[in-house]
């Protein structure tokens, strides 16, 4: 159809429409719109109740039981990252840490005379040793000059047998020090290691402490607004208490709830636009609360970690829920009334005629409505406005 055919079929719709509306007019005044069928997607989605929040709330917990001696930032103050909030006491830490220095330095202390004393023993064992050694040699050349003798007829044979059970002797002697002495060395090495797993033990100890130390200055661990304190000047604080809780100024999530009727389109994972300061941004639903006998649903939407940004700057925040799609279907431009009926008196061009039909709507979306009868993809309609007619 060229453009003049289409400007002859619009102007014999419009007359058309004037006239049947004309008709109809002097008791109501009708809205009309002009729509062409096409094919596409239809998306619905209903809007829910939104607010933006912080996603994470990152605790302080206590690590020893402690008072707190001084508080520097109070609830509804923005800290930054690292910022000191409160301080526990640290004297006992510190009274904790000085012994356990001056036990270290006694440990090596003690650790080095034992090893001097190691130095000295050794020392003397060889020094024994080697006298006996030494004895020895001297014995065995006796025996063999004697043993010469013996042959010459210059000594007797009790003589050389006595060398021989001296020799026995000493040598006996000799190997029983060895043993002992290295036995008495032994024993060194042992008070050694133990004195050295002592230190060891007191080193670690103390890198506990002087770690738990650091952790009497409750610093923030992320920038945020701090929530709670654990208590002010003078308070006790538990082992495993919280500390201080912040809710993290950097991520956000949005809180949305709407009627109980949804809960089948409010599932984990889900899709869900989000508009912040007229931007559109993609959401994905989290956790979904429904609390017994509740008439609604509450659940978390998060968007990308790159649109964080967008949330943290927010004025407002509006939230649709896709509860349901159709693809390639019949479809025509949402007019606002056309969410209050499903039926639609329409006039349709059918070649040279115009006449008259009605359209059944199924999907109402945000931007297309279904159209399941009545038309075919093409057709050229004029749509009445079911929300503009006013009565005269």
């Amino acid at each position: 159809m060229d453009n003049r055919s289409r400007l002859f079929v619009f102007g014999i719709l419009a007359i058309f429409a004037s006239v049947l509306f004309a008709c109809k007019g002097k008791q109501e005044k009708t809205e009309v719109k002009t729509e062409v069928v096409s094919r596409g997607p239809v998306i619905a989605s209903f809007k829910c109740q939104a607010s933006i929040r912080p996603a994470n709330i990152v605790a302080v917990i206590n690590a020893l039981r402690n008072t707190v001696t001084a508080v520097y930032k109070k609830p509804g103050d923005w800290v930054e990252k690292g910022e000191l909030i409160m301080q526990l006491d640290k004297k006992p830490l510190q009274d904790e840490i000085a012994t356990l220095n001056n036990q270290i330095q006694q440990k090596e202390n003690a650790l080095e005379k034992i090893r001097l004393n190691g130095r000295s023993i050794s020392l003397d064992l060889n020094h024994n040793e080697d006298a006996k050694e030494a004895r020895i040699d001297n014995m065995r050349n006796s025996l063999e000059q004697q043993e010469k003798l013996l042959e010459a007829g210059g000594t007797s044979q009790a003589r050389v047998d006595q060398i021989k059970q001296n020799l026995a002797l000493a040598e006996s002697d000799l190997n029983n020090q060895a043993e002992k002495n290295a036995i008495r060395l032994q024993q060194l090495e042992m008070d050694e290691r133990n004195l050295e797993l002592q230190i060891t033990s007191f080193k670690k100890s103390l890198n506990t402490q002087r770690s738990i130390l650091q952790k009497t200055e409750v610093k923030a661990p992320v920038s945020g607004t701090l929530l709670e304190l654990a208590g002010n000047v003078g308070d006790y604080v538990s082992l495993d208490q919280a500390m201080v809780k912040i809710a993290d100024g950097n991520t956000f999530k949005i809180v949305a709830t709407a009627g109980i009727n949804k809960l089948h389109a409010i599932q984990p994972g889900g899709e869900a636009e989000v508009t912040v300061n007229n931007q559109e941004l993609k959401g994905t639903i989290g956790q979904v609360y429904v609390e017994d006998n509740s008439e609604s649903v509450s659940f978390d939407v998060f968007v990308a970690e790159k649109d964080q940004q967008k949330l943290a700057d927010a004025e407002n925040v509006e939230l649709l829920v896709k509860a349901n799609d159709k693809e390639n279907v019949l479809r025509i431009r949402k007019l606002p009334g056309m969410a209050l009926t499903k039926h639609l008196d329409v006039l349709l061009q059918k070649e040279t005629e115009v006449i008259r039909t009605e359209i059944v709507l199924g999907t109402i979306g945000k931007d297309y409505c279904e159209i399941i009868s009545g038309v075919k993809e093409g057709d050229v309609i004029l749509v009445e406005d079911p929300s503009k007619k006013l009565a005269l």
